[in-house]
């Protein structure tokens, strides 16, 4: 930057620096003067500048310390205000804590208001009663003045002083009091006993039920029960005419199977004469037996049976064996 732009820049005394001397005839002596006079109005310009910056930074901090100032008591009115705040929010706080405490007070107060008119009423009520009593009582008062009066005035031989008759009455009036104990106790003692008896009839009365009930349950079960046998004495009179007729069969069968192999025994006997070899067997009809064999006799003779059927079997191949042989003999005999 030069010193003619330095100068209109930061403002100088508004006069311009001379314009540099460019004739060649100017003396070395002549430049010095010259650059020595735009040095001194350079640095007048510094110094007029440096003036104005003292100035402007004396105008900046007053304005910075006013405006701190300013910044200050703002920061105390804002404490001020937060601090008013404050004591405004506990105030109401405060109030509305006092009067929920003054209305729960209240609430109170009136439940002792209403509370105390209901025992004023009810002792109102006690009063009256206490009255009507008293006056029912008058007149036994007045029989007592009227009784000591009399006793003291003309006197017997019963009770000769006061003091005597009221003993008398105080006498009774113990026993009153003890039998009245006693009837309320009686009293008790009976209604005691009422309870007692009401609960035993009412548990009689469910056990009666419950017994009724399980009478009925058994009596149901034992017509079904009578059903069911009724059902199984049929089953087993079906079962046992079954097995008579099963049994009758299996006789039959059985002198049907001894009646053949008698045959066969027979007929072997005039075929080979000899029998040597087969079973010997008793009277048929004996071994048979009725319908009402046991079970163990039953499977007994099917054993039996089982061996003649095996036997007859036997015989049966000996005679087609037997037949065989004779036809071919005889077309031999033909051949």
């Amino acid at each position: 930057m030069s010193n003619s732009e330095f100068l209109s820049t930061y403002g100088g005394r508004n006069r311009s620096l001379p314009q540099t001397l460019t004739l060649d005839h100017v003396s070395p002596a002549t430049r010095l003067l010259e650059k020595r006079r735009q040095m001194f109005e350079v640095q007048e310009a510094l110094d007029a500048q440096k003036e104005e910056f003292a100035r402007r930074e004396d105008a900046f901090r007053r304005r910075e310390e006013t405006l701190r100032k300013q910044d200050l008591e703002l920061q105390e009115s804002l404490i001020k205000f937060n601090k008013f705040l404050q004591e405004n929010e506990s105030k109401r706080n405060r109030a509305i804590k006092r009067a929920a405490d003054e209305k729960k007070q209240r609430e109170i107060k009136e439940a002792e208001i209403k509370k105390l008119k209901q025992q004023f009423y009810q002792k109102m009520e006690e009063e009256k009663a206490l009255k009507e009593q008293v006056s029912k009582h008058v007149k036994y008062q007045s029989f007592l003045y009227s009784v000591v009066e009399h006793v003291q005035t003309q006197g017997t031989e019963d009770f000769p002083e006061v003091q005597d008759l009221l003993n008398r009455y105080k006498t009774l009036r113990d026993a009153n009091e003890d039998l009245t104990k006693r009837q309320m106790q009686h009293d008790k003692e009976n209604e005691s006993k009422r309870v007692s008896y009401g609960q035993f009839k009412k548990e009689r009365a469910n056990e009666v039920l419950n017994r009724n009930n399980e009478i009925a349950t058994l009596q149901k079960n034992l017509e079904q029960c009578a059903v069911e046998t009724l059902g199984a004495q049929n089953n087993v009179d079906s079962s046992i005419r079954n097995m008579s007729d099963k049994v009758l069969q299996l006789g039959q069968m059985l002198a049907s199977i001894e009646n053949l192999l008698l045959r066969f025994e027979t007929q072997a006997r005039h075929i080979k004469r000899s029998s040597s070899s087969g079973p010997t067997y008793g009277d048929p009809s004996s071994e048979s037996k009725s319908s009402k064999a046991t079970l163990d006799e039953l499977e007994e003779e099917g054993r039996k049976a089982k061996e003649h059927l095996e036997d007859i079997a036997t015989y049966m191949i000996d005679y087609s064996s037997i037949v065989k042989e004779w036809e071919e003999d005889v077309n031999k005999g033909k051949a």
